[in-house]
């Protein structure tokens, strides 16, 4: 089954866990720039976003596990689609791109 990462941006306090977490389990230490996650701010709205690779397969899920705000969750493609359709302010798939 194919997920995606649902991101909640009335929940994300920006500490940036998830890249600690992403980077310690796939590369052993703690770096952010080996992250498949990326959390940026937008200045000008004061709103996180956060920036998935594509090298990411969502298969560890322990940036949502170690997420304590709760804003991201794996949800099935399915769900995301009706997520989307019901234009659920502020909950949105997570963009990916290559890092």
């Amino acid at each position: 089954m194919r997920k995606v990462l649902i991101f909640h941006a009335d929940r994300c306090t920006g500490c940036k866990m998830c890249e600690l977490v992403c980077s310690i389990t796939n590369h052993s230490e703690f770096n952010p720039k080996k992250s498949h996650i990326r959390i940026m701010r937008n200045m000008e709205t004061d709103v996180n976003i956060p920036i998935l690779d594509v090298a990411c397969d969502g298969s560890c899920t322990k940036c949502v596990e170690y997420c304590l705000p709760g804003a991201l969750e794996f949800v099935s493609i399915e769900e995301a689609a009706v997520m989307r359709k019901q234009h659920k302010m502020g909950s949105f798939p997570v963009p990916t791109c290559r890092m």
